[in-house]
């Protein structure tokens, strides 16, 4: 899973990728659809790749990471090439490579072997305002809401059996004002930011991140961040920092300690591939910064990319 990379709310996303010849987990294929997910009619399957469509190989990066994702294509580990016409321009790509989610008025996760839809019932009320996916590519949180009476809180989705757990925040004690929701590294823990309203309507301050359980919801820590996260590869392999944003309407970023709250301005949106390797995109070129914000290498992608770029750990 993926930013900001251009990130997939202008087209990208950071994650991972299995290979896509992997049999896929068919969510539509229930007689039955489970809660949380329904089947969306009128998908069809893409039709499958001639061997003259095939691009290039892999671009190998530190750590084992790769480039699983240029603008359509589409990285199949089996084979080791690209694959073109296969995700769309605004598609949140899984970290497991599987599937990718879909935002918009109907929003929808579909499965790459296959192309079978399925739409996501908290649809119109969710948000994808930030990186969905679990580090495994297996769950799904958004934000949900309610009318009557007026809750806000997320929604994790286990994607194989489509169940959807709801969790309604106390925003008496955790306020939030985008209120998005996004993992932790390790997936046990879901991050929020705590609002910071001195800036008013001009910006979107944080004042702390607050971590709920991804199991039960129960708020567990609070981390003296002024700044948020947006994947769950933006937190470095041991927890201990993070890329982050201290206005979510501005496309500035730091390196924050997540214990102490030092933070420090850093040069792009980024991942960790290694404890001291970051990966970012950067005018059609993957640059390796150290955690300084030093770029000790960088490679060209291919010519006049527009659409999304996608950086993956190795496959298991």
């Amino acid at each position: 899973m993926i930013r900001r990379l251009r990130h997939t709310r202008r087209g990208a996303f950071l994650g991972g990728l299995l290979s896509l010849t992997t049999a896929a987990t068919a969510l539509a294929g229930c007689a039955t659809p489970p809660s949380g997910l329904t089947p969306s009619a009128g998908s069809s399957p893409p039709a499958a790749p001639s061997p003259s469509t095939v691009g290039q190989a892999p671009v190998l990066l530190p750590g084992g990471w790769q480039v699983i994702a240029m603008d359509d294509r589409v990285l199949d580990r089996a084979r080791n090439v690209y694959v073109p016409g296969v995700l769309p321009r605004h598609a949140m790509l899984a970290p497991n490579g599987l599937r990718y989610a879909v935002t918009g008025e109907d929003p929808q996760v579909v499965e790459i072997a296959g192309g079978k839809a399925t739409r996501l019932n908290q649809a119109p009320a969710l948000s994808l305002r930030l990186d969905p996916w679990s580090p495994d590519g297996d769950r799904l949180v958004v934000t949900t809401s309610r009318k009557e009476p007026f809750a806000m809180g997320f929604a994790v989705i286990d994607v194989a059996s489509g169940k959807a757990s709801v969790h309604w925040v106390d925003r008496s004690r955790h306020d939030c004002s985008q209120c998005s929701f996004v993992f932790t590294r390790d997936g046990k823990e879901i991050a929020m930011a705590v609002a910071n309203r001195a800036g008013g309507e001009a910006a979107e301050l944080v004042a702390s991140v607050q971590l709920f359980d991804a199991t039960t919801g129960v708020p567990t820590r609070s981390l003296p961040i002024k700044a948020m996260p947006d994947s769950p590869f933006a937190w470095s392999p041991d927890g201990r920092q993070v890329i982050a944003r201290p206005d979510g309407l501005r496309r500035e970023y730091q390196v924050v300690d997540t214990r102490t709250g030092e933070a420090k301005p850093f040069p792009h949106a980024a991942v960790w591939a290694t404890a001291d390797a970051l990966l970012a995109e950067a005018q059609g070129r993957v640059l390796t910064l150290r955690p300084d914000g030093y770029v000790a290498a960088e490679v060209a992608l291919a010519p006049g990319l527009v659409g999304p770029v996608a950086f993956g750990p190795p496959a298991p």
